[in-house]
């Protein structure tokens, strides 16, 4: 079951729809390649924190879903670092009242308190 939630957490988190001015907008996936692509800038992407942050949780949720016995810590960590970042879009979707922003983010948010809950079951 954790390595489902692993997954559908990864799923989830590369569709948040992001806008920014002047007419900007994409979703998680669609900036990941962009960065991905972008090779004379890579270094400078890859050591911004945010992005470093997303980019690590993401792998310990990727070895969370290829290992069944992963570290549930390590695991716990990596849904918690992303969990900050949707909820900051989260946050900035309310405040801009920008619909989409807030609800793309909303199933994030559901599975990983889901995520919280099976493995607060799991422990006792």
């Amino acid at each position: 079951m954790r390595r489902v939630l692993n997954l559908t957490l990864l799923l989830a988190f590369q569709f948040c729809y992001l806008e920014w001015p002047p007419n900007n907008s994409m979703f998680i996936f669609q900036g990941e390649i962009e960065i991905a692509t972008k090779t004379e800038s890579l270094i400078n992407n890859l050591t911004h924190p945010v992005i470093l942050a997303g980019l690590i949780a993401q792998i310990l949720l990727i070895l969370g879903v290829l290992y069944p016995k992963f570290n549930k810590k390590a695991n716990t960590l990596g849904v918690f670092l992303l969990f900050l970042l949707v909820f900051f879009f989260f946050i900035v979707g309310i405040f801009s009242k920008n619909y989409k922003i807030f609800c793309s983010t909303l199933p994030y948010l559901a599975l990983s308190i889901s995520f919280i809950v099976y493995i607060r079951k799991d422990n006792s």
